[in-house]
């Protein structure tokens, strides 16, 4: 499961760790492999080193102990030269990497282009996972599997000849020896994958892969390289963020063969700012909702499920994310028990699994009369939307909530926070209401006034219609993304 770093550490006699936690207190040592650069490449080095080792707007918090060795080290990865295809291909190859094909806004995304990309004729999609998919892992593994998108583990075998290609691969040897043990088996895994499929673009999303397969695409020297972030930068969120990220994706910025993505405009620019660059760096992508799978049940079907649900004659609140901090559920669960107390005929449901769930549990003990009820993992939420009164949504931060978008698409009116890129997913006053982060007052009073006047109400579920399609189309998403890789091809060349 780890061939090409159980080869470098047969060539290097070190061991090389996937998953210890992640700690810079006692930097790692430098390889003694040699550094081997041209005068060009070792002038153009100092300039990069400079570069990122000087104090900036945005100071790296806290700060590498080892943060000079690294700086040179970051400086000849980002200034390796790209290395062309002999013969051009027919297609152009774009291998995607991401952790898994879970259950996540990025994965359905990633799963949409690909397949899209790939049903088009001019791309050879392909999905590299860090992970394995499996189980829960491989939730969005049918979409890729529904235009024949290869998908593979990184590592997870490899033939003698693709590990020969690596083992000779000595420039790259040295430029990722001195990579921190932490992560540094998972860029050569990535490594080893670019050596053998050549790709022309690697398309790389969310942070952690971002750093890892950004590091391995310019140290193997593939041409394009995109990194694509899915919410504001991770300094936001203390469970994921590292203190590695900040200074890679300020190195990264120093490559013109780098390009940055993001899916909302208020997260592009966020990003821009942590990483000290112009805003203009970033591509902002909205995400596509996919209007093949976004279809009401008919009549019949959803009737049932009132009936399986208990909700024959009553108004139906819904809120569909993940149980975690940043959505803010006991921001939802505070407005969702303003609006019950003004509305005796109302039900509050809430899908969706999270590490918040048990203190959810125990905050909601004292409503056993089942008006707030807490739904798990669903499979039949496009269901659950189609006869929901209105979507409910409290976020501290978003990307481009998936949830939302498809919520509108069904006609299902919203009521949200203004949460990160959630500004650009609702038309405020349109397909429904926006208010501040926090405020369940605001949110109670504005999905009390929809419930008591349904005029209104019906007038926004046909808006919320109308926007999705106009603004989230799946065709439009993928049209975006292959211009981009034709502008950085363009560029490229």
């Amino acid at each position: 499961m780890r061939c090409y770093s159980t080869r470098l550490d047969a060539l290097r006699n070190t061991p090389i760790e996937i998953g210890a936690p992640l700690s810079v207190e006692q930097p790692p040592p430098l390889s003694a492999l040699p550094l081997r650069v041209t005068r060009r490449v070792k002038r153009d080095c100092v300039r990069v080193w400079k570069s990122l080792s000087e104090e900036t707007t945005q100071p790296l918090d806290p700060p590498l102990t080892h943060s000079t060795d690294m700086a040179q080290v970051r400086a000849s990865i980002v200034l390796q030269p790209a290395t062309h295809l002999e013969t051009p291909r027919e297609k152009l190859r774009v291998v995607h990497v991401i952790g898994s094909l879970a259950a996540g806004g990025a994965e359905r995304q990633l799963a949409y282009v690909a397949r899209e990309t790939q049903r088009r004729g001019k791309i050879e999609a392909r999905i590299l996972t860090t992970h394995p998919t499996v189980g829960a892992a491989a939730h969005y593994l049918p979409i890729a599997q529904e235009a024949a998108v290869t998908v593979e583990m990184a590592g997870a075998s490899a033939s003698e000849e693709s590990l020969a290609a690596f083992e000779s691969a000595t420039t790259l040897h040295a430029l990722l020896a001195p990579l921190p043990e932490v992560y540094r088996a998972w860029v050569v895994e990535l490594a080893g994958e670019f050596i053998r499929l050549k790709p022309d673009v690697v398309h790389a999303w969310l942070d952690h892969t971002n750093m890892w397969a950004g590091i391995a695409a310019l140290a193997v020297g593939v041409p394009q390289v995109i990194l694509s972030t899915r919410n504001v930068n991770p300094s936001h969120f203390p469970t994921i963020d590292s203190p590695e990220f900040l200074p890679w994706y300020r190195a990264f910025a120093q490559s013109p063969r780098v390009q940055f993505v993001g899916n909302s405009t208020v997260g592009a620019r966020d990003y821009a700012a942590w990483i000290g660059i112009e805003p203009s760096r970033f591509t902002v992508i909205v995400n596509g909702f996919d209007p093949s799978v976004c279809v009401a049940p008919d009549s019949a079907s959803l009737r049932a499920l009132r009936e399986d649900l208990g909700l024959v004659g009553k108004r139906v609140i819904l809120g569909v994310f993940r149980l975690a901090e940043e959505k803010q559920p006991l921001t939802f669960i505070d407005a969702a028990e303003r609006i019950l107390r003004l509305h005796p005929d109302a039900i509050v449901l809430l899908a969706g699994e999270g590490p918040m769930r048990a203190e959810l549990e125990a905050r909601l003990a004292g409503w056993n009369e089942g008006r707030l009820r807490l739904l798990g993992r669903r499979e039949d939420v496009g269901a659950l939307l189609s006869l929901a009164d209105l979507l409910l949504h409290t976020s501290r931060q978003e990307g481009s909530p998936n949830a939302l978008i498809e919520a509108q698409s069904l006609g299902c009116p919203v009521v949200a926070t203004r949460g990160g890129g959630t500004v650009d997913a609702v038309e405020d006053g349109g397909s429904g209401y926006l208010c501040a982060v926090g405020d369940a007052a605001s949110l109670a009073s504005r999905a009390s006034a929809l419930l008591k006047d349904e005029g209104r109400r019906r007038k926004m579920s046909s808006r919320a219609r109308e926007f999705a399609q106009e603004k989230f189309g799946l065709t439009r998403m993928v049209d975006e993304t292959l211009a981009l890789y034709a502008r950085r091809a363009s560029q490229a060349s």
